[in-house]
């Protein structure tokens, strides 16, 4: 398996120095970059792009729950695990999708447990996507050719009524009450719901508020707590949930 790069974001440089000392023992990570703010520890992670960060909470400039906050909007599929000597932010900690909330002072036992989870995701994550490009294929081949599927949905852009291909659609979706098709680099208002999308099109319903074009999946992986989430091929490369409800529809769709 690659090395899981991470990033250390810990105010108190002995701390930090320890950790990374813990981290070190296990071959299969690599720290690649330390920072002693939440500042400075924005733009590492977006300079080095690391798997996982492991992350303060009480810090200067920026304290760890902000930093997590901007980690999951710049890229939702880094791992975040807090480092704190406070027990009073673990519920909002895995509201943002921690992964796991370890105490100060560390124990060398208690970080183990927290690497060897990270390995294990990333691990079982690396060998779903790289069976994707057959899984994909026996997809395709199950869709049904003899149904009345429609070639063009109508929908409104610009208060004009345009006709979008079903194969330039990556995925279908709603927000504030209204049905979106989203195609390479723009989106479209639509008329049908996303039930009638289904029935006319074959996408897989992923999420109650989502179809996707299985064609234009680059890639998936193992999210939180059972759930899964979608990688479009769009310009955007878009995240689409996979609610826990539905992996087990997607697992019989790849024959897993």
């Amino acid at each position: 398996m690659d090395k899981i790069n991470c990033v250390i974001i810990e105010d108190e440089i002995p701390a930090a120095e320890e950790l990374s000392y813990i981290i070190s023992k296990h071959e299969s990570i690599n720290v690649v970059g330390i920072a002693y703010d939440g500042k400075s520890g924005i733009e590492i992670i977006k300079r080095k792009k690391p798997n996982a960060v492991f992350l303060d909470i009480n810090m200067p400039v920026k304290n760890g729950i902000e930093v997590a906050e901007v980690v999951k909007e710049f890229n939702d599929s880094i791992d975040i695990i807090f480092v704190t000597a406070y027990e009073k932010y673990a519920v909002t900690a895995y509201e943002i999708y921690a992964l796991d909330y370890v105490l100060k002072p560390f124990v060398d036992d208690r970080i183990n447990i927290t690497i060897n989870r990270l390995i294990n995701k990333w691990h079982k994550a690396k060998n779903e996507v790289e069976k994707i490009p057959n899984m994909l294929n026996k997809i395709i081949d199950k869709i049904d050719k003899d149904k009345k599927l429609l070639k063009k949905i109508p929908c409104e852009k610009n208060g004009k009524i345009v006709l979008v291909n079903v194969k330039d659609i990556y995925y279908c979706y709603i927000q504030d009450d209204k049905t979106y098709v989203k195609t390479k680099n723009d989106k479209h208002i639509v008329g049908y719901n996303l039930c009638h999308l289904e029935e006319k099109t074959n996408f897989f319903r992923c999420h109650r508020s989502y179809l996707v074009n299985m064609d234009n999946i680059k890639e998936f992986y193992s999210w939180f707590n059972g759930t899964y989430k979608l990688v479009m091929n769009d310009e955007q490369k878009s995240e689409i949930p996979i609610s826990r409800n539905n992996v087990r529809k997607l697992k019989e769709y790849f024959e897993i």
